[in-house]
């Protein structure tokens, strides 16, 4: 912003949207598929089903399904973020590009200056 004006390059906002989401589709495949993994494997309790281990995964749990939501959550926010980003580009280039055509057909006319009577 300069000047109180927002100068908007909407191609690389578009791109820079476009990034966003497909940095949300790579962290959700992950989550997918690497977090997959672990919930999988911390499934077969490898830390054992004794007192230690019982205690291990009473803890471990909490922690575990906190950052499988957590990663979760970002893969989607990132995804709807880039969908945003597009669409209000979209939106404000539209808007720009539609108040250009109003103004453009408003009539010029001359101004004279008004006589007030006495």
């Amino acid at each position: 912003m300069a000047d109180g004006q927002i100068w908007l390059d909407p191609d690389r906002a578009r791109r820079g949207g476009a990034d966003l989401t497909l940095a949300g589709e790579a962290v959700s495949a992950s989550r997918r598929g690497v977090g997959g993994e672990i919930a999988a494997a911390s499934g077969q309790r490898p830390w054992g089903r004794d007192d230690i281990g019982a205690a291990f995964d009473k803890h471990y749990r909490g922690y575990e399904e906190t950052l499988l939501d957590v990663w979760a959550a970002l893969g989607r926010s990132l995804e709807g973020l880039g969908s945003d980003v597009v669409r209000s580009v979209a939106a404000t280039v539209e808007t720009d590009e539609t108040n250009a055509r109003q103004l453009g057909e408003i009539p010029h006319r001359q101004h004279t200056p008004h006589r007030h009577r006495r």
